[in-house]
């Protein structure tokens, strides 16, 4: 296994880069958790419908104007194009034919260095590993096939076939409008240029060169024109624009696998006789990384051929005395390849899942949360957290626009100044929703998201609440029939040591149309669902102390909840009181439980009996019945 030897038969090539493909597709066709996806569906189906690129934020109700870069509408098409053929199904699946053709790519590119198949195997099936946070349903797809492209055609050139790289020419301009990062082809031209200089490779390194400048005007032949330099050199903006995941630097060990492949290109540069112009890219890129962790991705593929030739060599050095080393490696490194690909399937497939699921990651969007805001009409101008503004752009538009969404370039400075702030007062949040006449707010990840903190319950009412989103409404008069419905008596404090803690309303404020019964009935519900039964209890005797004020049912669920808190507090007066004549089989049993504790037998055993009539199948009441007739006979009651 040393590079540039004897050419490896064409099987054992074929087995290992099987191996390999099998291996990235897995990492692929999984379930669709990319929200960016959406706003790019979007973009691509405006492009489609309207046979133009938008120049302003066309989604957006709070910065419509504002100049919109986009050098991606040529992927945003395809994406559109393979949504409307299999929906989401259709964008994995591009998504999966992207990074597999980049990967087939970069073992042909391995090879051609001289790397042994199974060391071009192992090294890129690593590289796969650092970059599978970014196969993803996004435009940079186009870079990493890009980048292999590159590669390969180089590599095709040392060996004086530089056809495709000079057709990469032709291909620039197709690169630039599908993806930002363009510039990283010009880039690695150049530093393989220098790198090949160094090498004593004088033809290449004018070659590439050559190229690279052929490429730069590209940059800017896009619909943004000169823009694009700004979009790019946001890249290192970001961080103090919005704080985003994605442009942190690399750490230990969170990102483990990026700091795997950066010693293996430490271990390829200590080697000697290193070719240079393989090694700048990669260090380039590595550094880049380093710094955004973004980058990690075109790092990792960039470096795989640089490791699996110094896999190759290390291999070499190592196994001389076992001559049948390289077909062993080539078994291993197939049977975990394939292994890693095939065995989580078929064990997901045992459980009752999918051998392949590439529809949308459950809990992606708070899907419920969103159709209750459909369902009221209240999208209209509604302030939304930057994660679901992808998609609300993409189901909504253009009947309704969104506060915010990820293309951080959309929206200028001076707002998200505004919204990365942890400080925010709630007069200083309402002057926020004011300005851009707010009405109502979708607030996502309730149990940590500060934001939910900021609603003033004076001015707004929460109306919806689950696990994934919190819906909250101004309160103005053509709200206010769905607010009397709907209001929950609910706010949040911001504590900073253990979140975002609820808080119930248990006085209504000042501008509440509910009646005041009404109110504390509510109130007890939500209390009983902080666990507070003491104060629930509290409120559900309110709101029943009033004569006629409760509707029926409204009386008769207080009624219930009392007694069923009550009970909690081992308070067996209180209970039977509240269950008194409820028409239910769960009172008419609890409320002989309660009685039972009171040691009143006979009028217990006759609330058990009317229970029983009704649900004769519940076994809490058939005991307790057994209990009250035993103590009423004074024999011992009958065991559990």
């Amino acid at each position: 296994m040393t590079p540039q030897t004897q050419p490896q038969p064409r099987l054992t090539e074929t087995i290992a880069l099987v191996a390999l493909l099998l291996f990235v597709a897995g990492r692929c066709l999984v379930p669709m958790d990319e929200t960016d996806l959406f706003f790019n569906l979007r973009l691509g189906e405006i492009v489609l419908q309207t046979h133009r690129v938008p120049h302003a934020n066309v989604l957006s109700f709070t910065f419509p104007d504002t100049q919109d870069i986009n050098l991606a509408w040529l992927f945003q098409i395809l994406l559109a194009l393979a949504y409307r053929a299999q929906g989401i199904a259709g964008t994995v699946l591009l998504k999966t034919a992207f990074v597999v053709a980049t990967f087939a790519l970069l073992y042909r590119t391995a090879l051609r260095r001289g790397a042994h198949p199974a060391a071009a195997a192992a090294a890129l099936a690593l590289s796969a590993w650092a970059a599978e946070p970014r196969f993803v349903e996004r435009p940079h797809l186009v870079t990493f096939l890009g980048l292999a492209y590159l590669l390969l055609a180089l590599a095709r050139a040392e060996d004086g076939r530089p056809r495709a790289l000079y057709a990469l020419i032709a291909l620039g301009p197709f690169w630039a409008n599908a993806n930002s990062c363009f510039l990283l082809a010009p880039a690695l031209c150049a530093l393989y240029a220098v790198g090949a200089l160094a090498d004593g490779r004088r033809a290449d390194a004018w070659r590439a060169a050559l190229v690279g400048a052929a490429l730069v005007p590209f940059v800017f032949a896009t619909p943004s024109g000169k823009s694009a330099l700004r979009y790019v050199v946001n890249h290192w903006r970001m961080p103090s624009l919005r704080p985003l995941q994605e442009y942190r630097t690399a750490r230990w060990p969170l990102d483990g696998p990026f700091f795997f492949v950066a010693a293996g290109v430490l271990v390829a540069l200590a080697l000697s006789g290193r070719p240079r112009r393989h090694l700048l890219p990669a260090l380039a890129l590595g550094l880049l990384g380093a710094r955004r962790i973004r980058f990690v991705a075109e790092f990792a593929l960039v470096s795989g051929p640089l490791v699996a030739v110094a896999l190759t060599t290390i291999a070499a050095r190592l196994g001389r005395r076992v001559p049948q080393g390289p077909r062993l490696a080539t078994v291993a490194v197939t049977a975990a390849c394939a292994g890693l690909a095939l065995v989580p399937r078929l064990a997901a497939v045992r459980h009752g899942e999918r051998f392949i699921d590439v529809g949308m990651e459950p809990g992606l969007v708070p899907e419920a949360a969103i159709r209750f805001v459909d369902d009221n009409g209240l999208r209209t101008r509604m302030y939304n957290d930057l994660e679901v503004g992808s998609y609300l752009a993409w189901q909504g538009w253009p009947g309704a626009r969104v506060f915010q969404d990820p293309r951080i370039n959309g929206y200028p400075a001076s707002f998200h100044a505004i919204l990365r702030r942890a400080d925010l007062t709630r007069a200083e949040w309402q002057a926020l929703l004011d300005h851009f006449d707010v009405t109502s707010a979708l607030v996502t990840y309730p149990d940590v998201n500060p934001r939910a903190a900021l609603f003033d319950p004076e001015r707004w009412a929460l109306v919806y609440r689950d696990g994934e989103a919190l819906v909250f409404v101004r309160r103005e008069p053509v709200f206010t029939a769905r607010i009397a419905r709907l209001e929950i008596p609910l706010t949040f404090e911001d504590a900073p040591a253990s979140g975002v803690e609820p808080r119930a309303l248990e006085v209504p404020p000042a501008a509440s149309t509910l009646p005041r019964c009404e109110w504390q009935r509510r109130a007890g519900d939500v209390l009983v669902e902080l666990r507070d039964d003491r104060r629930a209890a509290d409120a559900y005797r309110a709101a029943r102390a009033a004569p006629g004020c409760l509707a029926p049912t409204a009386r008769a669920a207080a009624g219930l909840a009392l007694g069923d808190a009550a009970l909690r507090l081992s308070d067996p007066a209180t209970a039977a009181d509240a269950y008194a004549g409820l028409d239910d089989p769960r009172a008419h049993r609890n409320r002989g439980l309660a009685l039972l504790a009171l040691g009143k037998r006979e009028e217990a055993l006759a609330e058990l009996e009317v229970a029983l009539r009704a649900a004769p199948d519940d076994a809490d009441a058939r005991r307790a019945e057994a209990i009250a007739r035993a103590r009423l006979s004074g024999t011992p009651p009958p065991p559990r």
